[in-house]
């Protein structure tokens, strides 16, 4: 079991999951639950973001214990699935993101595994927040499937649980954030801190608020991620091909988390 997904709405129904072995992983940081399937001839751990129920908010996921549950399995590969909004009239509804880069907004959330009081200290390098093999992965497949998909995309990510104002948003496009959303961070932070290679494939939900001609509403978020879903699922699949044994150097930090 080499490849790790976490994800929700449109990746739990995926063949594989769905009659896939439920399993809790306890860790120092908490438990976890994951569900342990077979796709392509491939073994795959999957960690339903938000619980086996989807009940747990963005703000309340415990990130930490995802992150070490993959980490204590043996897991060496991830791919992060996530809703977003777009800041950009060009990145519409439906069309999927590759994230290369982030803004971290979020406030209350626990960011680092390296904070206890006996030590270390560790400050690791984000000079590529992503995995250029998880990433490289998630475009190809993208392609192969004929999936319109942008690249390199700067992710704002934000703490939620409302959308933002529109003057929050016309501020984060200023900055050159492509995207937003309330889940992948800290995940991809302790994805870094853990030693894994790590990418993330944004799907685009909604035109964030002040672009969007109607309010948003969370309907309509399920609504295109459940219409995605089918496209969303090939792409996931033919990366997790792809990705079979190959990793990238770059993620394997000295300091990286020890389980």
């Amino acid at each position: 079991m080499n490849v790790g997904l976490i994800g929700g709405t449109g990746v739990d129904e995926m063949e594989g999951f769905v009659s896939g072995q439920r399993e809790t992983v306890y860790t120092r940081f908490g438990d976890a639950e994951v569900i342990i399937g077979e796709i392509d001839q491939s073994r795959v751990v999957f960690v339903p973001r938000h619980g086996f129920s989807h009940s747990v908010p963005p703000s309340k996921i415990n990130y930490r214990a995802q992150i070490a549950a993959l980490k204590k399995i043996g897991i060496e590969q991830v791919i992060g699935v996530c809703a977003v909004g777009s800041l950009r009239k060009d990145l519409l509804p439906g069309t999927l993101a590759i994230l290369g880069d982030f803004i971290d907004l979020t406030k209350g959330r626990i960011d680092t595994f390296f904070d206890a009081p006996e030590g270390p200290v560790v400050h690791t390098d984000f000079t590529y927040p992503y995995c250029p093999t998880v990433s490289d992965a998630l475009y190809k497949a993208c392609r192969d499937e004929g999936i319109n998909v942008f690249q390199n995309t700067v992710y704002i990510g934000v703490e939620g649980p409302r959308y933002e104002s529109p003057a929050e948003i016309r501020l984060y496009a200023s900055w050159g954030g492509d995207v937003i959303g309330m889940t992948n961070l800290p995940e991809a932070v302790l994805a870094r801190e853990a030693g894994l290679c790590y990418g993330a494939l944004g799907v685009v939900t909604n035109l964030a608020c002040g672009i969007s001609p109607t309010p948003l509403t969370h309907e309509e978020v399920r609504f295109i991620m459940v219409a995605t879903a089918d496209g969303l699922q090939r792409v996931v699949r033919k990366a997790i091909h792809e990705l079979h044994g190959r990793c990238d150097s770059t993620c394997r930090v000295n300091n990286a988390l020890k389980i």
